[in-house]
């Protein structure tokens, strides 16, 4: 499910088109998500990708949040260091990285 989230259905539009995240339980689960998140990756746990995953399918359903960036990311990383997704790794990394820096702000970077 989520590989077809990332293949294709993921572009830089329809991110950037995402409403802003108004319900604060989802708010309050991606904050806590993305602390674990930091956690997974500085211990080098197994379960990163499928935090990054669950954070980026969150911000796809329920609208984009600051954390959004960081599961994009991350889910990004987890393409190319754990299923050697070298292109789509490369390309959620690039619209991670241009979202989080037209943000206004700055703290995503």
């Amino acid at each position: 499910d989520t590989k077809q989230l990332v293949n294709g259905s993921l572009n830089e539009s329809k991110l950037r088109s995402l409403p802003e995240m108004t319900d604060s339980t989802k708010k309050e689960a991606m904050a806590f998500l993305e602390e674990m998140l930091i956690c997974s990756y500085q211990s080098q746990s197994i379960y990163l990708p499928l935090l990054a995953c669950r954070m980026v399918r969150i911000s796809v359903q329920y609208g984009w949040t600051k954390t959004s960036c960081v599961g994009l990311a991350s889910l990004a990383l987890s393409l190319v260091t754990v299923f050697s997704d070298f292109s789509e790794g490369y390309s959620l990394a690039k619209i991670s990285m241009s979202i989080a820096g037209s943000d206004q702000d700055k703290r995503v970077l």
